[in-house]
């Protein structure tokens, strides 16, 4: 029975060995270890990912991107990942989300959302569209449900999807004054 309980410890004690030590020694160690972390922080937020650029090569990335959303635009997919996205600016992820972040102080969802609701805005100011249902323009602006639409739509205008609508049409056909 002693020699398993030996072994035991023994086999315990190598694998903690701060139960061994003075207690001065494992604040030393622990002192040390916040100080390594805080070092490997700050070190990971001095090496971003777009620091070997220049000024001009991200005002070049901030066009590419306005060229795919405005023109191309690929908001309209309604399975954009910001993956997708950096692929077809040539530039990886990492390096797409801080541009957004860092240089366009937004978002990946935000920035493809504004887009979405633009769209949407648009389409639904356009006669030709008053035909389809508020929820087939919201599908063809790239949103992939009436939930995430209608919140998405409400936090952006401050209003209904529907009570835009009234509003766009109450300003096309004003009600007429019988004097």
């Amino acid at each position: 029975m002693f020699v398993i309980l030996y072994v035991y410890l023994g086999y315990k004690g190598i694998f903690q060995s701060r139960i061994l030590l003075p207690e001065f020694l494992n604040e030393v160690t622990l002192e040390n270890h916040v100080i390594s972390n805080d070092k490997q922080i700050k070190n990971q937020e001095h090496g971003r990912q777009l620091d070997g650029l220049s000024q001009d090569e991200i005002e070049e990335l901030k066009i590419k991107l306005d060229n795919l959303l405005n023109k191309k635009k690929l908001f309209l997919n309604d399975s954009l990942s910001l993956t997708d996205l950096a692929d077809a600016i040539g530039i990886g992820n990492k390096k797409l989300s801080e541009l957004l972040n860092q240089h366009l102080n937004i978002s990946f969802y935000n920035l493809i959302n504004d887009y979405r609701i633009e769209e949407v805005k648009h389409r639904m100011n356009s006669e030709e569209n008053d035909k389809l249902t508020l929820l087939g323009i919201a599908f063809e602006s790239g949103f992939q449900s009436k939930a995430s639409f209608n919140r998405v739509f409400k936090s952006k205008t401050g209003m209904s999807p529907s009570m835009y609508k009234y509003s766009i049409l109450k300003e096309r056909n004003p009600p007429s004054t019988i004097d």
